[in-house]
């Protein structure tokens, strides 16, 4: 339920009239895209400020990997850091089922829906 303010002009008598009513309002399921580019991953993580904006201009430009990123590959076990850094400094598209999305969260103290918002903000860069 949510209160929500109605306001009746009687076009005959131009009398304004301000209700108050409570209405139920149907849940609305934000979905996040399944994939985004780089571009959009990269400036969306610029905005956050997990990255600098500079770092995201030679991230897609160059394919040079964000300091905080390449810390964040350093923490994985060893024989994940190859992929990884493959996958941060190569891929085109970032698709959020993609394995390593968790734990670049949990790097950053992010939970599924704020990984989600991440996508949706980005997906419309």
């Amino acid at each position: 339920m949510a209160l929500v303010l109605i306001r009746k002009i009687d076009v005959m008598t131009g009398e304004i009239a301000d209700i108050e009513e409570d209405i139920e309002l149907p849940e609305i399921a934000l979905t996040a895209p399944s994939e985004i580019s780089d571009r959009q991953f990269f400036q969306q993580c610029a905005i956050l400020g997990l990255i600098n904006e500079v770092e995201a201009l030679a991230a897609v430009s160059t394919g040079t990997m964000p300091a905080a990123m390449a810390a964040f590959v350093e923490t994985l076990p060893s024989e994940e850091q190859f992929a990884a850094r493959m996958t941060i400094q190569g891929a085109t598209v970032f698709h959020r089922d993609h394995p390593l999305v968790p734990a670049f969260g949990a790097a950053w103290q992010m939970d599924d829906a704020e990984l989600d918002a991440l996508w949706r903000a980005a997906s419309v860069l």
